[in-house]
């Protein structure tokens, strides 16, 4: 059978696989922030700067701190024989208080790793609890998919990439393991019957004990072996994330020798595979569909469940892999929370920002069908080159973007050249606020403090709003103070102030009249040492207003902030 892309254990004996990434977007640079890893597929943070990165040839979990390999965590028994090995991780969203930490990988039937296609058991999520140095006191498995005699059983099409979704809940990836075909016993998840389930072939949903949980989309059918099931009809995958935005579940799958997919999955979608990849109205034909052109009419529609057309297609597959969002306010507006994606056969990223509504892209002209039909549609939304098969994309504690690079055995930390760094607290003079919270300025223009002039004492006493700023390190080369503000009433003084850290004195870093309309100012600091705190990386800024003398000074002020935040380049 032919296969989107390569299989990953093949890659890795390719020589001459490039390793100097690029990117696009001038406005952002990269940096190994760990090496020395074996073909690393996933990882999962379990404090700022610190995480646990699965291997796929190995079973080892190591242990990274600050971009430093402390030791490996835990050693698993895995059969990598093509596409199996150690393919997922995930820390619980209490692993602070349990230290649950989930592993996805193809257990071995001997005590040792092994690439031998008769010495594998199953696919398997387990539970292990992290004791400081080790994982250890396994649970589970909490899910497992077994090798059957009645069905085919890969080495193909494992997935294995696991998530926890806003609600909770664990998600996952399974492939096919090319079962269900057409021409022999037909599976529900594969669109080819009507009855009887493949146990593979779609996106489950788990609470974290392994329980079911009782509103899963498929919980009313009779055939117990689709409760699992959040989704259905995936014929693989290497990517699956979660919008910060909305909490909307997005997945990669990837095609047979036609179509590779981003999706958008909500509960109960019903992918396609095997009959329909790409766009229903494609009607793409191939081996694995009898070279057919079907429709949706055509699908197995469990009761609950929906066909949903991809957000975006390959028609040529390229191998898609990870998918992240880059959710992180550091990065340039126009990016965040855009949309990233990577592939295994040209070892590329793509960018393709998102419509208002979330719910499809903002694609460029020439790819408004969702449908990359050549090279040169394909370059439209290409975001970077020769990074060496990503299979892991995640935003730190930091803000920054951490990719793995499969085959460089490393994981790459990409920021930008400029962080644009909001406040993270807001306080007001005590007594003097009366109503407003200014919350993140950057979004809105509506962001504002009242005050009212009986709340000042003496009358004509200054009023302040103070800004807190947390850097990501102490060393910025520049810091530069954005400033837009506005009053509703003209020609009152206004002082930008830093705390500096040495003297505790407030140090004025501009002096201005400013009124009802908009002052933008751009505030370069001279010695940015003088006002970050070396331990903590923060800055302490304040806004004091000077009331004008009667008649002048008005009863209410309303102190707007259209733009307020620091912008910190590192070399």
């Amino acid at each position: 059978m032919r296969h989107c892309c390569r299989s990953l254990l093949a890659l890795l004996f390719l020589p001459g696989i490039a390793s100097a990434q690029t990117l696009t977007d001038s406005r952002l640079k990269l940096a190994n922030w760990v090496t020395g890893l074996s073909a690393p597929t996933s990882f999962t943070w379990i404090g700022p700067g610190e995480m646990f990165v699965i291997q796929k040839n190995d079973g080892k979990v190591r242990w990274v701190k600050d971009g430093v390999i402390l030791g490996t965590a835990l050693d698993l028994a895995v059969n990598s024989n093509s596409e199996r090995g150690g393919l997922g991780i995930a820390a619980d969203p209490d692993f602070a208080n349990n230290g649950y930490v989930y592993v996805y990988y193809s257990i071995s039937s001997t005590s040792a790793d092994t690439t031998a296609s008769g010495s594998w058991l199953d696919n398997r999520v387990e539970r292990y609890t992290w004791n400081g140095s080790t994982l250890s006191s396994v649970f589970g498995p909490l899910i497992a998919f077994p090798s059957d005699s009645a069905q085919s059983n890969g080495p193909n099409h494992d997935g294995g990439i696991i998530r926890f979704g806003p609600d909770g809940m664990l998600y996952g990836q399974t492939g096919d393991l090319n079962r269900g075909r057409i021409g022999s016993t037909g599976r529900i998840e594969q669109n080819t019957a009507a009855s009887g389930s493949a146990t593979v072939g779609g996106i489950f949903r788990l609470a974290t004990d392994g329980t079911i949980p009782s509103d899963n989309p498929f919980i009313g059918e009779s055939d117990t072996s689709l409760h699992l099931w959040w989704s259905y009809g995936l014929r693989n995958g290497y990517g699956m994330t979660f919008d910060r935005v909305n909490g909307a579940l997005w997945d990669t799958e990837n095609g047979p020798n036609l179509y590779d997919e981003v999706c958008r999955v909500p509960k109960g979608m019903n992918s396609g595979w095997l009959r329909i990849m790409g766009p229903d109205s494609r009607d793409a034909t191939y081996s694995e569909n009898n070279n057919t052109a079907w429709d949706e009419s055509d699908l197995v529609a469990l009761a609950n469940s929906d066909y949903l057309d991809p957000e975006f297609s390959f028609k040529t597959p390229v191998g898609i892999t990870a998918i992240s969002f880059l959710g992180s306010s550091l990065f340039p507006d126009d990016l965040v929370d855009n949309c990233i994606f990577g592939d295994n056969n040209n070892s590329n990223l793509y960018y393709c920002a998102l419509k208002p509504s979330r719910n499809e892209f903002k694609l460029p002209s020439g790819l408004t069908d969702k449908v990359a039909d050549n090279t040169g549609e394909r370059n439209k939304i290409l975001w970077g080159s020769s990074w060496s098969v990503v299979t892991d994309a995640q935003i730190g504690a930091d803000g920054y973007l951490y990719v793995v690079s499969h085959l460089g055995n490393k994981i790459v930390r990409v920021r930008p050249v400029v962080d644009e760094v909001d406040p993270i607290e807001w306080l007001a003079e005590t007594g003097s606020i009366i109503s407003g919270t200014p919350g993140n300025v950057a979004a809105s223009d509506d962001r504002y403090y009242a005050f009212a002039d009986g709340a000042l004492r003496p009358r004509f006493s200054p009023f302040r709003v103070r800004a807190r700023f947390e850097l990501n390190s102490a060393a910025p080369t520049a810091l530069v103070v954005e400033a837009e503000t506005h009053l509703l009433a003209s020609g009152m003084p206004q002082a930008i102030e830093l705390k500096n850290v040495n003297t505790g004195a407030w140090d004025v870093l501009d002096w201005d009249a400013i009124g009802t309309f908009d002052v933008a100012k751009s505030l370069p600091i001279a010695t940015p040492a003088d006002y970050i705190d070396p331990v903590t990386f923060e800055v302490d800024l304040r806004v004091t207003i000077l009331p004008l003398p009667p008649p002048a000074f008005p009863r209410k002020i309303k102190l707007h902030f259209d733009l307020l935040r620091l912008l910190a380049t590192y070399p």
